[in-house]
């Protein structure tokens, strides 16, 4: 946290000595892997769309969001997400947002072509408050960015404040698994740093591979792994494919039977529209959300995951009851139990 926040003030003098301003910026380029990640903070600052000139693909199978809120979007050009410097050049851009995994990548050839770049983290809820922060002040709009950082922050501590009363022996055992297909189906963990277990945890469940995965990456677990942690819930993330096929599979895989949380019908597919609620996208705060609400359900009676879905995608892009009903609603899946 410290290596980053030294990030941040570097990113902060850049803009206030380096003459990095919206107005300056005519041609904002989007890059690297996790584009979309980036595309969705960046048009939470809405004067912002109108300057970006190129994206890195950056569709996971389940379609392109930027495409459905920009119409301009098109107009862009679309490069691969590995380009090299010389194609970031090639757009003639003021600034180069990409994720700070991309440092160690792009920032010397691009610094020796004179291209500004901004980096952003956004992997765990601090790191976005840090980011949108920072891409405010880079893009002229402390203002937008101190609204969004609000809004995502009162949601959080809303339920944290909740969670953070209770006891060790009233967390359930939670299990957050991916499913791969490539070949038979297995079952994937993420790391203890990552954001799906950082939710789990916040939302008052106890993840219960919390240490079985040391990488930086998701790591493939056994069947008699899973059957050893024996959890009380079950959510199955697809980042290409409807996550309650996911949580069904799982549901009907005999070797599971004896699970508690097979047993006791406790085995859910993460919610999605354009992209999966479980990852470090803008969408974490719905993911995070909707968990609290399915581990601990009266402990949140009150909140409603369908009203604060639409709020969001309200207040974060702008998009009114009939757009909802138009872009995302055809797009939600997942086992939300909650009609919207």
């Amino acid at each position: 946290m410290k290596k980053h926040s030294n990030l941040f003030i570097l990113l902060l003098i850049l803009a206030v000595f380096g003459g990095i301003g919206l107005g300056a910026q005519e041609r904002i380029v989007i890059g690297g892997r996790s584009s979309m990640m980036l595309a969705d903070s960046v048009y939470l600052f809405p004067d912002a769309e109108k300057k970006i000139v190129a994206y890195a693909r950056g569709d996971q199978g389940l379609g392109n969001f930027i495409t459905a809120i920009d119409p301009n979007f098109k107009n862009s050009v679309w490069f691969d997400r590995n380009a090299g410097a010389e194609v970031y050049a090639s757009f003639k851009p003021d600034l180069v947002i990409l994720k700070s995994s991309m440092m160690s990548q792009l920032k010397a050839p691009l610094d020796a072509l004179g291209i500004r770049q901004l980096y952003l983290t956004l992997e765990t809820p601090e790191q976005y408050y840090e980011d949108i922060g920072a891409l405010g002040k880079v893009l002229g709009d402390e203002r937008r960015g101190a609204e969004v950082v609000s809004w995502f922050a009162s949601h959080e501590a809303k339920i944290v404040a909740r969670t953070s009363k209770l006891g060790a022996t009233q967390k359930p055992r939670v299990l957050v698994a991916r499913i791969s297909t490539s070949g038979e189906a297995s079952w994937q963990v993420p790391p203890d740093s990552w954001i799906q277990t950082i939710m789990v945890e916040r939302a008052g469940g106890q993840a219960v591979w919390k240490d079985a995965n040391p990488g930086s990456g998701w790591a493939t677990v056994t069947l008699e792994q899973i059957a050893a942690w024996n959890p009380d819930y079950v959510f199955i993330i697809d980042y290409r494919e409807n996550s309650s096929k996911g949580a069904e599979a799982f549901r009907k895989d005999g070797r599971f039977a004896s699970l508690k949380a097979v047993k006791s019908n406790a085995v859910f597919g993460f919610p999605q529209d354009f992209y999966s609620w479980d990852q470090p996208d803008t969408r974490w705060i719905l993911g995070f959300t909707w968990l609290a609400t399915r581990i601990h359900p009266e402990l949140f009676a009150d909140i409603s995951v369908a009203q604060t879905t639409r709020d969001f995608f309200s207040f974060m892009y702008g998009l009114d009851e009939s757009a909802f009903r138009t872009l995302i609603l055809p797009k939600i899946q997942g086992d939300l139990g909650e009609q919207f």
